[in-house]
């Protein structure tokens, strides 16, 4: 049996091919998430508010980061003389303008899965790459990224239909449209937008996140080939079981609901008709569901609100149109997210214990993959293991907590001006503390993952079967890095 040499051994691949991979991981990635969106939009019925390739196209810029620019286009007029104002509106008109943001994370959470999965996948059968390989790797990521992003953010542009419950809330809270009254000119302006998403933006937030996405991908991978500098490297060697740790338990709670979506369109393929309803929602926004549930168990407030502001010119036009004083303030509706019972228990109660049991989870699966102290290097470490797991899954919890509390929030704003001025401004969306769930998440965090790697040290400490045949690794064996012939570098 002949054994291959040094020279005929595996390459880790060249520059291009290495490039071309990273480009090839960003393209699929963004595919899938086109795709997840558009069959998303269909289950919803989107495609009676616009066509669902457009809408499409801006889904899909908004999950990475696009927000979405509305208006009318061009001054609309009035009417022609004919409405209740008789000839003074003529020579009016009405402009509509507003915009929209918000993060549909069930496709973002897809597409980092796929990317992370094309980029770092492929280097796990191959040799240790050199680092000039890995950057190859990173720039042929970035470059596809400045290129698609925008171009996907440039086809998101089209006319919107607005529902009729949008169209009355521009009204005066009654049912009626507001410039009815005016003649058709107001009731066509009220019907329908352009929207666009913003290249810009898209590009900017799209090529960051990827950069951000592959940075804690080189820190958290397990069970592949980086280059010795970085694997080796004492940033990775101390956040990596933490890093590895936290990253799977976030991944595996986002996924759960794009599961649950995906076995909901299965159910509405067998005629169940509200069960696409829950796919497409599911499927856009089910990790945005989880971000809320658990951010309530840390505390953060969510509400969930509808406020409508009338202007000044908005109360003179009604005086006068409507013969009659109108209110000329400001009507809120809002609601408690956390408050809400599923099943007769809180949201946030529901949130708080599947938080625990994950960060309890995290801490001992962050104990079992770092490596044992020598008595040296106990005696010198100002912290114990335990507490300094505890320490960095905190840190780590709480940039990831005000992360997703930032990201699950919704926003939008639509409002009429004549000659203008304001007439009337709807806003609306979905907030929460952001900053209280990134301190409750260092805290809780802490406290649930000292006690996972108590729990692991625990049973780790228990006696059990001697196993003659089978020798401890040294520590300096792990530590340099060295792979045994035919394995998985775990420590990569």
């Amino acid at each position: 049996m002949s054994t291959a040499s040094p020279s005929t051994a595996a390459r880790p691949g060249g520059t291009a091919r290495h490039a071309l991979e990273g480009a090839l991981a960003v393209l699929v990635a963004g595919a899938v998430m086109a795709a997840t969106a558009y069959l998303a939009l269909l289950a919803l019925g989107a495609g009676d508010l616009a066509p669902v390739s457009r809408l499409t196209w801006a889904v899909t810029s908004m999950a990475v980061g696009s927000g979405i620019t509305l208006g009318s286009g061009s001054p609309v007029p009035l009417g022609d003389g004919g409405g209740r104002l008789g000839g003074l509106t003529d020579g009016l008109s009405v402009e509509m303008a507003g915009e929209a943001a918000a993060i549909p994370l069930g496709l973002t959470v897809l597409g980092a899965v796929v990317l992370g999965y094309g980029f770092f996948r492929p280097l796990r059968s191959r040799p240790r790459p050199a680092p000039a390989l890995l950057v190859a790797r990173l720039c042929g990521a970035l470059g596809t990224a400045a290129v698609l992003f925008p171009s996907l953010a440039m086809l998101a542009r089209g006319t919107l239909r607005l529902p009729d419950g949008v169209t009355d809330e521009l009204g005066d809270g009654s049912g009626r449209r507001a410039l009815l009254r005016f003649g058709d000119g107001g009731t066509s302006a009220l019907r329908s937008m352009r929207f666009e998403a913003d290249p810009a933006t898209a590009g900017l937030l799209g090529v960051l996140g990827v950069a951000v996405l592959l940075g804690l991908g080189c820190v958290a991978a397990r069970r592949t080939t980086l280059p010795t500098p970085l694997a080796m490297s004492r940033l990775r060697l101390k956040w990596h079981p933490v890093a590895s740790a936290l990253s799977g338990v976030v991944t595996t709670l986002c996924v759960l609901p794009l599961a649950v979506g995906a076995l909901a369109g299965g159910a509405a393929l067998a005629g169940w008709d509200r069960a696409a309803t829950a796919a497409g929602s599911l499927l856009l926004a089910g990790p945005n569901l989880s971000a809320v549930t658990l951010t309530s168990g840390l505390g953060s407030s969510w509400e969930a609100g509808l406020h409508r502001q009338q202007g000044e010119l908005g109360g003179l036009l009604g005086t006068i149109g409507q013969g009659g004083p109108s209110d000329g303030g400001r009507t809120d509706r809002t609601a408690a997210v956390a408050d809400r019972a599923v099943a007769g228990v809180p949201l946030w109660l529901i949130g708080l214990l599947v938080l625990v049991a994950a960060l309890v989870l995290t801490g001992r699966l962050a104990a079992a993959r770092t490596p044992a102290r020598t008595a040296r290097e106990e005696a010198n470490a100002p912290l114990s293991r335990h507490l300094e797991i505890a320490l960095r899954t905190g840190l780590a919890v709480c940039a990831a907590a005000m992360l997703l509390a930032l990201a699950s929030g919704a926003s939008f704003r639509i409002g009429v001006s004549v000659l203008g001025r304001e007439l009337r401004d709807v806003t609306g969306g979905l907030d929460g503390a952001v900053g209280l769930a990134g301190l409750s998440g260092l805290v809780l965090a802490g406290l649930a993952a000292y006690w996972g790697s108590r729990l692991h040290g625990t049973r780790s400490a228990r006696p059990g079967p001697a196993r003659p045949d089978a020798p401890a690794r040294p520590v300096a064996a792990r530590a340099s890095g060295h792979r045994p012939r035919g394995g998985a570098d775990s420590a990569s």
